[in-house]
């Protein structure tokens, strides 16, 4: 099989939040700008294993259900108002402690790969709970930009087409 051509670069994925998200309906906010990484882990199928009394190896079973996903994503700090760590740590701080998101990693434009934090359902992105948001951690010998982190967890990930 020949060599790929067509991988993508991480630096030019697009992040969007909403705190309003009603399926497709809501105001997203990008915040590309200030993000800096995204990582998902989970999603793993649930098994079971057992052992006999007969046999050297267990019997393994496959669910065909899956763990729920845990995105985090790591974010340039600012303490200005209506900046993207004030809106997320308000939101977490308060009574409602959800977020809706989505990421593209082709960038913006029509016929992209979109992943959003969605239900089982897996028919548009949904608001999901924040797990942490955490204010920076500061190093006195280092020149790099203050960076937050928050986290969500969510039952699925839908993977659709931008329009």
């Amino acid at each position: 099989m020949a060599q790929t051509t067509s991988a993508l670069a991480g630096s030019i994925t697009e992040i969007e939040y909403s705190l309003n998200a009603s399926g497709t309906a809501g105001t997203w906010v990008d915040i590309s700008g200030y993000a800096a990484s995204v990582s998902i882990s989970g999603g793993e199928q649930v098994t079971g294993t057992a052992m006999t009394m007969d046999g050297d190896a267990a019997i393994v079973t496959g669910s065909n259900k899956t763990e729920p996903f845990t995105v985090e994503f790591s974010i340039v700090y600012t303490d200005a108002d209506s900046q993207p760590y004030d809106a997320l740590w308000d939101r977490f701080k308060g009574a409602d402690k959800t977020v809706a998101l989505r990421w593209t990693y082709a960038g913006t434009g029509t016929g992209k790969q979109q992943y959003a934090t969605t239900n089982s359902a897996r028919a548009n992105p949904v608001m999901v709970p924040i797990v942490s948001c955490t204010p920076p951690s500061a190093e006195a010998s280092s020149g790099d930009p203050l960076m937050f982190t928050f986290s969500v967890i969510t039952p699925d990930i839908l993977k659709s087409t931008t329009a």
